[in-house]
Parts: C-alpha cells; sequence; structure tokens
C-alpha cells in the first residue's frame, strides 16, 4: 500500500476572485474613501492599487539594498587590490583628459542640433 503525503500548507497564490476580509480601523475606512474618491476609483480599486504601489516600493528599495551592497563590496576588493599595489592607480592627468573629452563630444552635439 502506498502512503499518501497530505499538505496542510496553504497554497502560495490566491485566486484572483479569493476575498480577502479584514478590519479597517475608522481613520483608515476614511482616508482609503477618500483617496478613491480623488482618483475617481472604487474602494476596492483604491486599496488594491495602494497595496500594489506599496509592494513595487518595497520590491525596489530591497533590490536597491543589494546593488548598494554588491558596489560596497566592489569598491572595497578594489581598495584592497589597490593598497596590495595589484592594481594600477590612474594618473589624474588621465581622468582630467578622458572627462575633457567626454565634455567636447558633448559641445560637438550640441553645435549640430
Amino acid at each position: 500500500m502506498t502512503e499518501r503525503r497530505v499538505s496542510y500548507r496553504s497554497p502560495r497564490t490566491a485566486t484572483p476572485r479569493s476575498p480577502i476580509n479584514f478590519r479597517m480601523p475608522t481613520r483608515l475606512r476614511d482616508r482609503l474613501r477618500r483617496f478613491a474618491e480623488e482618483r475617481g476609483l472604487g474602494e476596492s480599486d483604491a486599496l488594491r492599487l495602494v497595496v500594489s504601489e506599496k509592494l513595487d516600493e518595497v520590491e525596489s528599495e530591497r533590490e536597491l539594498q543589494v546593488a548598494e551592497r554588491w558596489q560596497f563590496k566592489q569598491a572595497y576588493a578594489t581598495a584592497r587590490r589597490i593598497l596590495e599595489g595589484k592594481e594600477p592607480l590612474v594618473d589624474r592627468s588621465e581622468v582630467d583628459r578622458v572627462f575633457e573629452e567626454a565634455r567636447a563630444r558633448l559641445r560637438s552635439r550640441r553645435r549640430r542640433k
């Protein structure tokens, strides 16, 4: 006889039409109504919009934190290589030359327009 395993965990995704019921404090509900009215939306659509925008913001914030951490690690590794003499330094005049060339290209593009 084959043993059948039953999972008691809830599904990770909700169906598009599954309602979520919760209590909302009066002041928060009033704010939601004003938000919805200002945008010509129903309360449900306004709530979905607010939740979606906030989740997008949170995800973007996390992505930014990951990118900043990666940049820090890269900068730190480069600094270590420089201090160990494994990464050559660029002379200041070379940096100035590269920037001046870029400025000259921008000036010539503006003249052509």
